[in-house]
């Protein structure tokens, strides 16, 4: 029979065995030395425990990796203070699988009531822990590509905001900060509207809403507001930020400053209707160049055929040449004011300046334009002042220039009408003013009347209007003088005002005006002239004038017979056209300059091209002058006077 008193405790200490071994935990027992005394199943088991007896007596801190028995050791001192020592620690099972445990270790009595134990319940976490790191690692990436993502926006050549659901801004880099004008501390908490012109607020409000009823991106291309209140034209890609479900959360715009693009676009336009409108005066031109032309191809072709028909009428005949003189001076007057600009265009014209007198010029302008003045019956005035106002300048465009307003003038203004030329001195400029009674200018007008192609004659029929390029050329002649010119009328029926102003000159005598008289008919006797052109018109009629002059003439009609004629004739001067076919004018005047027994005859280019190098190219063929059709007679007569 067993003892009543040992019952109990045989039962407490099975019970407290049951409850050992119940635990879920891995539970050590351990004695005072810390050695082992017992570890439950489920300890067994989750260190990878076969034989129970495996471990049993051995140093529980043996159990352990070194790394983890500093804390350990801590742990059980703890214990063994009456305290509760704790430690999270890394160990491998008996078959190597890394583990984490959470380690409690405690003191209790032995059976005895004399010798501590130490319960230390140890609870796996690897999940816990492993789960832990990777949260750590997914926090240290999400921090990383955060810290990337905002420098790359803060330092992005675009522009980047952020807004929240209701449109504040979260977010601003610095280049949309210099966008807008304001510092990212301004913006922050700002409406995006409190950044967008009033005329684009209606555009951004319906992108937003459309983000928000689920579109992912729009662009918009609107207007922002600056801090001063300038408007910055920009192209926005803004796109909606969901959540998880789908959610809106907020927005992202990507802000591309246009300005530039506006700019170059707007002068981009400004340059096709600056085109357009070139093209159309170009049009314009071409068709009042063709009309001014025929105008005077008319009377002529109507005045040979009242030759024609009156015989030897000289009353007629004496009628029909100073019309064809006339008409002809016209037709040249608009070829030589076409070479003039094309030569001033060019850089080719010079000016051949001498110290004049600017009255001496203005007479000689007036008397230019006289027979116009005269034939619209208008009454002219001239103001000059009594002192000589000296110039430094090239007599024959200032008298070009002048003459040109006047024509003008007279043209402009209707029948009977009234023309001033006034000069006076300002400082150190000559100012000379021509006005008028005329049809005036549209002040719309005046800024353009100057330009290439540009018709002032506003109400008058075409007839009158002209080529477009008298006062572009008067301009262009009196801006190489140093001098200006400008424009003035009250309006249509208004009259106008053209004032040009040049600077005076030192004072010192002005060298006279030289006028060119006729040749003495005397000199030309006997004096033979070769006539070559493949225009056999022009050839014919011009031998037919020099010889009426007292000149002896011959006419060929190409270089080769050129050449022929020349050896036969020995001419002491010869006239080539230079555009003809085989053998062209250059090569000709080479041939005659490669034959001796032609030594010394003085060749003359007569020929439509005019620029600077065609008269180069001449003087490298061996031309010693160089003379542009049509040619006036008493150029030609004063070229032969002076052999």
């Amino acid at each position: 029979m067993q003892d009543s008193d040992h019952v109990p405790a045989q039962e407490t200490i099975t019970l407290g065995w049951s409850l050992f071994e119940a635990i879920p935990d891995c539970v050590h027992l351990i004695d005072a030395q810390g050695a082992i005394v017992a570890m439950n199943r489920n300890g067994m088991c989750a260190f990878d425990i076969d034989d129970p007896d495996a471990l049993h007596g051995s140093a529980w801190r043996a159990l352990w990796p070194d790394a983890s028995r500093a804390a350990i050791d801590i742990a059980l001192a703890q214990a063994r203070a009456g305290a509760t020592g704790k430690a999270q620690v890394a160990c491998p099972t008996v078959k190597g699988r890394e583990k984490w445990w959470d380690v409690v270790v405690t003191r209790t009595a032995s059976p005895d009531g004399h010798q501590a134990h130490f319960l230390a319940i140890l609870r796996d976490i690897t999940e816990q822990v492993t789960a832990d790191a990777e949260r750590a690692q997914l926090a240290r990436q999400l921090q990383a590509a955060s810290e990337r993502f905002e420098k790359i926006v803060s330092q992005a050549a675009t522009g980047v905001v952020q807004m929240d659901t209701e449109g504040r801004i979260t977010l601003a880099n610095e280049r949309y900060c210099a966008m807008v004008g304001r510092s990212e501390a301004e913006l922050l908490g700002l409406s995006v509207i409190d950044v967008t012109a009033p005329e684009s607020v209606a555009d951004t409000l319906g992108a937003v809403e459309r983000l928000k009823a689920g579109a992912n991106g729009v662009v918009l291309d609107k207007y922002y507001l600056r801090r001063d209140g300038s408007r910055m034209p920009a192209t926005s890609s803004v796109n909606a930020l969901r959540g998880p479900d789908g959610e809106f959360e907020g927005l992202v715009a990507m802000v591309l400053d246009t300005t530039e693009n506006k700019r170059t676009e707007e002068t981009l336009r400004r340059l096709a209707d600056d085109l357009a409108e070139s093209d159309r005066r170009k049009t314009e031109f071409l068709a009042t160049l063709a009309h001014e032309l025929r105008n005077p191809l008319a009377p002529i072709r109507n005045g040979l055929s009242v030759m024609r028909l009156g015989g030897d009428n000289p009353a007629a005949v004496g009628k029909v040449r100073e019309m064809m003189e006339r008409q002809v001076g016209h037709m040249v007057h608009l070829i030589d004011d076409l070479l003039d600009v094309a030569r001033i265009s060019g850089g080719k014209l010079e000016l051949k300046r001498q110290h004049c007198d600017l009255k001496t010029i203005l007479a000689s302008a007036v008397e230019t334009s006289l027979p116009l003045i005269e034939a619209g019956l208008h009454e002219l005035t001239v103001d000059l002042p009594d002192a000589s106002l000296a110039l430094d300048a090239d007599v024959t465009r200032v008298a070009q220039v002048v003459a040109n307003l006047l024509n003008n003038a007279a043209k402009y203004t209707p029948p009977r009408g009234r023309i001033r030329l006034a000069a006076c001195r300002d400082g150190g400029e000559a100012v000379i003013a021509v006005s008028d009674s005329g049809v005036g200018i549209a002040k719309d007008a005046l800024d353009s009347v100057f330009d290439m192609f540009s018709q002032i004659g506003r109400t008058v029929d075409r007839s009158q209007g002209g080529l477009g390029i008298g006062l572009s050329l008067v301009r262009r002649l009196v801006e190489m003088h140093g001098g200006t010119v400008s424009a003035a009328s009250a309006g249509a029926n208004a009259g106008s005002v053209f004032t040009v102003r040049l600077p005076l000159a030192e004072s010192g005598a002005c060298e006279p005006l030289v006028r060119v008289g006729a040749p003495q008919q005397d000199g030309a006797a006997g004096m033979k002239v070769l006539v070559v052109d493949d225009n056999v018109d022009a050839a014919v009629t011009l031998s037919m004038i020099l010889d009426a002059s007292g000149y002896v003439t011959r006419v060929a009609h190409d270089g080769y017979e050129a050449l022929e004629v020349a050896r036969a004739f020995l001419p002491r001067v010869a006239f080539l056209d230079i555009g003809m076919p085989g053998m062209s004018g250059y090569d000709t005047a080479r041939a005659i300059r490669a034959t001796p027994e032609l030594a010394g005859m003085t060749l003359v280019a007569l020929t439509g091209w005019g620029a600077e190098s065609d008269r180069q190219r001449s003087k490298e063929a061996g031309f010693d002058q160089h003379l542009t059709k049509p040619v006036q007679l008493a150029v030609v007569e004063e070229l032969l006077a002076g052999l």
